[in-house]
């Protein structure tokens, strides 16, 4: 009886010694390979870093090419290429657009205006979000603030008219990024 006693007691400490050996290798050998692999529907954020900033600084570059040409200088045709047949645009005083064509020709009739439209993007203001299905880059949010001038056909200077927010979703096509939807809200006139 004795011996089955020391049995029982042997047993019984290695089997949870073992137990948490077995713990502990399966928590640090899962941690070591999971930094490529999605947790909880998002990667890892810090082994992107390299992705985000260089998303950040290509997206932001075309975003201001997009608003210079088309808006600014009225050259709409920048548009051709950035952005999607199908290109949805909300403007909370405008209403909507839901084809590439009539986005273009609602750019194009700035050229209608009384006055030289102007748009400034608000420095520091814009924030760019990717999005990952099943751990591949497919579309980023792109988010910022601007300022919106006028400046009339006589020695009156420029003068801002509004501020607003916006929104831009960019699809990553056939390797190329392309505005899918456009949301532009938060339109307020200087005080």
């Amino acid at each position: 009886m004795a011996f089955f006693k020391k049995q029982i007691t042997k047993n019984m400490i290695k089997r949870p010694f073992r137990l948490y050996l077995g713990i502990i290798i399966l928590v640090f050998g899962c941690k070591e390979n999971q930094t490529d692999q999605q947790v909880h529907g998002r990667l890892d954020v810090q082994q992107n870093e390299q992705v985000q900033t260089d998303l950040y600084e290509l997206l932001k570059q075309r975003d201001s090419l997009m608003f210079e040409l088309s808006y600014n200088q009225l050259d709409t045709t920048i548009l051709e290429k950035l952005a999607t047949d199908d290109i949805e645009f909300y403007h909370d005083q405008g209403g909507a657009t839901f084809t590439k064509k009539e986005f273009i020709e609602g750019m194009q009739s700035l050229g209608n205006l009384s006055y030289k439209a102007r748009r400034e993007l608000v420095e520091g203001s814009t924030e760019v979000f990717p999005m990952y299905k099943n751990g591949i880059l497919y579309a980023a949010i792109l988010k910022g603030e601007h300022r919106f001038y006028a400046k009339e056909p006589n020695d009156k200077p420029e003068y801002l008219t509004s501020t607003a927010r916006y929104t831009i979703l960019w699809i990553l096509i056939a390797d190329q990024w392309k505005m899918s939807r456009i949301y532009s809200y938060d339109h307020q006139s200087p005080e």
